[in-house]
């Protein structure tokens, strides 16, 4: 790929591009990937540079004026450990990588698609349903996964077929409860660690692609409807700006960003919709299973392979709530995965230790449980399941959708970043809606756990004792519903295609534009929207307008 750098750049400087897309994350990457080589002049920019870079990173910075609150129970966190436990600290809406790259710097790959529940019309939930069905994404859910390097999407019961060694047939009550796999996204350099969206659009040779790094768009100027070139302002940190002049413009700078740049622009919010509907995914614990359990649970919940392919890709099996009950009760699409707590001596994490740093102590844990590495091996090679751990525990953590909630907002601070553009200000809203589907989820899990004659878990204080308004959240850098899609410019910000309402040649990419967020991951779903958004360009940018007829007289 082809990379300039702003800061060697005269100041003044004006680019020119068919296509300028705004952010070089999983969205603006895909469609970079999904044009090149065609006649496309594209032209990505991205505000940081090739690697996470600190510097760049004082941009994110957020007024927050909303949750998560501090109840004092203690802060949930997001729920990363070892080299990644950093980013529990992050402030919420702050989690944001300005690379080449974007999240995927600093994500562990789990992906899911949406349910059906969640693109339908939903007469319990306001404000629901999305301008076209999941079966029309069908293809570009399949090309995305294949980007992403994973295996089949089937997240539900359909996928036991497919296992070497499916999960047991527990009687579950699907009326109550259904399965629900997520799948993870690797490398294919290094099958261990997650795919990097920068290194995979490395590979992109195509002289119809540049990337301009270093390189912020602090604000759009178009003519009123948009129907001339756009022209987009640079800056760099170091002082210095210039001007790209495009025909189109796709902005995929992410749920805060693309909302904030909207807003700080005066474009789009005829309607005063830009910035409402911000979303996330409320994440709380809501089980715990003490160490005598937690293997018997990790039997049924845990990671299961394919059985053809090569490398084997893994699922992590977890709960959902069924559609019929969350229409019969009024609730909200949630899921809850399953986490191993590992002990300090578990051997497969000394093997990791070891083979990074070395070390006797590590060596010696390694070797202490040969039981377990024996199984292990057969486990994982042979019935192609999850490695058995040392654990001191295990928890069930949930993740929910929100409901499109026009009072949860993104605003402009009257504080400026370091370039001159207002701050985000941040009002994240978590309604009793989305607290009482958590806590429904964790009291059907513990029902059905207790009726099947599984172990018991300890749920949550907030759950056990009723308390909705002691429960405690954590964001989990999922921020969504800001640019949302709709029919009505009323409620919405992008049309079906993607477009800003009203702005030929304006569109936007990523979790934005979601009408509804789901409990899935985003990354999957922001991959196939993105690749939509390309074939729509495609014809757009490409294939000339047919003449206009003339009316006859």
């Amino acid at each position: 790929m082809k990379i300039l750098d702003l800061r060697a750049m005269p100041a003044g400087t004006t680019l020119k591009a068919d296509l300028a897309i705004v952010g070089a994350g999983p969205a603006g990457l895909t469609i970079a990937r999904e044009l090149a080589g065609t006649k496309i002049r594209v032209l990505v920019l991205e505000s940081g540079g090739l690697d996470f870079d600190a510097e760049p990173q004082k941009l994110n910075e957020v007024e927050n004026i909303g949750e998560p609150a501090d109840r004092g129970v203690g802060k949930p966190g997001r729920g990363y450990s070892d080299d990644l436990s950093w980013l529990n600290e992050v402030p919420a809406f702050e989690l944001r990588n300005r690379a080449v790259g974007g999240s995927t710097h600093t994500w562990v790959g789990k992906c899911a698609a949406f349910d059906e529940i969640d693109f339908a019309r939903r007469a319990w939930l306001p404000g629901s349903g999305w301008p076209f069905d999941r079966r029309s994404l069908a293809d570009a859910l399949d090309r995305a996964a294949a980007l992403l390097n994973l295996g089949p999407n089937i997240y539900d019961e359909r996928l036991d077929g497919l296992l070497r060694s499916p999960p047991e047939k527990l009687g579950m009550d699907r009326g109550l409860l259904r399965p629900f796999f997520w799948q993870f996204s690797h490398s294919r350099e290094r099958p261990g660690e997650p795919l990097r969206s920068r290194d995979e659009f490395a590979k992109t040779d195509a002289g119809n692609v540049e990337t301009v790094i270093n390189a912020t768009v602090t604000r759009i100027n178009a003519e009123k409807g948009g129907h001339g070139p756009i022209l987009l302002q640079l800056r760099k940190l170091q002082g210095g700006h210039a001007i790209v002049e495009a025909r189109a413009v796709a902005l995929c700078a992410g749920g805060i960003e693309n909302a904030r740049l909207l807003l700080a622009s005066g474009i789009g919010n005829q309607h005063d919709v830009v910035g409402r509907y911000l979303a996330d995914h409320p994440r709380a614990v809501i089980a715990r299973f003490g160490s005598t359990d937690a293997s018997r649970v990790a039997r049924h919940f845990g990671f299961f392979g394919l059985a053809e392919g090569q490398p084997t890709r893994f699922y992590l099996r977890g709960l959902a709530l069924s559609p019929q009950l969350q229409e019969r009760e009024g609730l909200l699409n949630c899921a809850a995965y399953p986490v191993q707590e590992l002990a300090e001596d578990d051997p497969w994490i000394a093997i990791k230790r070891f083979r990074r740093h070395g070390g006797l102590r590590h060596a010696v844990d390694a070797l202490s449980s040969p039981g377990i590495i024996t199984t292990g091996l057969y486990r994982r090679l042979v019935q192609k399941r999850g490695l058995p751990r040392k654990l001191t525990g295990l928890r069930f953590d949930s993740m929910v959708e929100q409901l499109p909630n026009p009072e949860s907002r993104v605003t402009l601070s009257t504080r400026l970043d370091p370039l001159g553009v207002p701050l985000a200000r941040v009002d994240w809203k978590i309604s009793l809606q989305e607290t009482k589907s958590i806590a429904r989820l964790g009291e059907v899990i513990a029902d059905e756990f207790r009726r099947l004659g599984l172990p018991q878990p300890r749920l949550a204080d907030w759950i056990a004792n009723d308390e909705p308004t002691a429960a405690s959240f954590a964001d989990m850098a999922h921020p969504a519903g800001t640019t949302r899609m709709g029919l009505d410019p009323a409620t919405s910000v992008v049309d079906e295609d993607a477009r800003v309402h009203g702005m030929e040649g304006l569109y936007v990419a990523g979790s934005s534009i979601f009408p509804t967020p789901g409990h899935a991951n985003p990354t999957l779903m922001i991959v196939a929207l993105s690749i939509r958004l390309a074939d729509h360009l495609k014809d757009r940018l490409i294939r000339p307008k047919p003449p206009a007829r003339l009316a006859v007289v």
